[in-house]
């Protein structure tokens, strides 16, 4: 029995109402976002991630993983290969360290695959404040880290993200002095944990995606956030972000079991983009909106107790003569009935959610016409006819087509 209502242009579901939490152990920071690499040659590392606290922290644990999702080849998540060495701190306000411990230890030894929760840390952090992590690994084999490169800037500089790694020879400063990060061709990597978690009772998220929701071709700002789904989620509520270039609904039913345990730590998840399995070409699957459909529904039943949303694309897949400066010199793709098809059931809702957000409309020159939006420039919303550029990305989150109020809202 559908029992779906309008709200604006969002249609609702109420289907899979789990309830509102009351206090757990959940997400309380931004800016979390999973390792996709490793280095064998690199096996000691500082890291220092920014965060801004979306509660009134007093007390908090973060989760340091031994793990990665390999984006170079879009998946599978990988067993680091090898025993990690954490120490870490929590810095706030800048400058000033509080020890973070494992069952009573200045370190904790990780195992190859797993991660390690820490003790409780106690230090007070406001909410809306920024603060920063910092962690010193020394790995047997390989320390893992978020990768950076062309399209994918990680490391958060303007906010004080740092990185630094070597073969051997980086000292701890944990608790104290500069990290000063390697820059090699370009590349700016992090290393940052995959949960900050206190009690709360707040909302949080967990973002599933590819490239889009990940934020490929998207550059940092003040937000701190990328992608489509995180810049507007995050000025409101903690997330992890857990969105892989490439991705899609069919490798994440094969192997996902190490990002579907941070579901733990969030009230709710946001199931994004399919453009990777309805598209045609490149690496794209060309399936069916049925085909597709019915992965989103095995993705959703992997999170029976959560609250669970879902959207429609975060833009098209186009080619162009004139770097998509205009509508009329674009082609779609040739499964884009296909992608049209997707994007109106999801309109129209689909079994085991509570709701969508409407994003393709922010991005598409008009609903339904395959084709992006256009402001005159060349590569005004798109770069490459397949990820949003940045002009995108604020589009949609200025749009505010993620009501971010509507996880707060019960039966919504």
């Amino acid at each position: 029995m559908r029992l779906g209502f309008g709200l604006g242009s969002v249609r609702i579901e109420r289907r899979n109402s789990a309830p509102l939490p009351s206090l757990y152990l959940g997400q309380v920071a931004t800016k979390i976002r999973i390792p996709t690499s490793r280095s064998t040659t690199n096996k000691q590392a500082n890291s220092r991630t920014h965060h801004f606290a979306r509660d009134h922290i007093t007390a908090l644990k973060i989760e340091l993983p031994n793990w990665y999702w390999v984006r170079s080849t879009a998946g599978p998540e990988t067993n680091g290969g090898g025993n990690i060495t954490y120490k870490a701190s929590i810095e706030y306000p800048a400058g000033v360290f509080t020890q973070v411990t494992f069952s009573g230890a200045t370190s904790a030894i990780v195992a190859s695959g797993a991660s390690v929760l820490s003790d409780f840390v106690n230090v007070n952090i406001p909410k809306g404040a920024s603060f920063w992590v910092r962690v010193y690994a020394v790995a047997a084999t390989a320390i893992v880290f978020t990768d950076g490169n062309a399209g994918f800037p990680q490391r958060d500089d303007a906010n004080g993200e740092a990185y630094a790694y070597a073969a051997s020879g980086v000292s701890d400063l944990t608790m104290g002095g500069t990290i000063t990060s390697n820059i090699v061709g370009g590349a700016d990597p992090i290393f940052c944990p995959s949960a900050i978690v206190a009690q709360t009772r707040n909302p949080s998220v967990l973002i599933i995606g590819d490239s889009r929701d990940w934020g490929f071709n998207d550059l940092y700002d003040a937000s701190g956030d990328l992608g489509d789904l995180a810049r507007s989620i995050g000025p409101a509520f903690g997330y992890i972000n857990v969105a892989g270039s490439g991705d899609k609904f069919s490798a994440f039913i094969s192997v996902s079991a190490k990002r579907r345990a941070l579901a733990q730590y969030c009230s709710h998840v946001v199931i994004g983009d399919a453009i990777n399995a309805l598209r045609s070409g490149g690496s794209g699957q060309n399936k069916t909106a049925a085909a597709v459909l019915a992965e989103l529904q095995t993705v959703l039943g992997f999170f029976p107790d959560k609250r669970c949303f879902t959207t429609t694309l975060g833009g098209p897949n186009t080619t162009s003569t004139d770097n998509w400066a205009t509508v009329e010199n674009q082609t779609v793709n040739a499964n884009s009935a296909q992608i049209i098809a997707y994007n109106d059931a999801i309109r129209a809702g689909v079994p085991g959610c509570i709701g969508y957000f409407e994003i393709a409309d922010q991005v598409e020159s008009a609903r339904n016409s395959g084709k992006w939006r256009v402001n005159g420039n060349p590569n005004g919303f798109t770069l490459d006819g397949l990820h949003t550029g940045q002009a995108g990305y604020l589009a949609i989150k200025n749009s505010g087509a993620i009501d971010t109020t509507r996880f707060s809202r019960a039966g919504l």
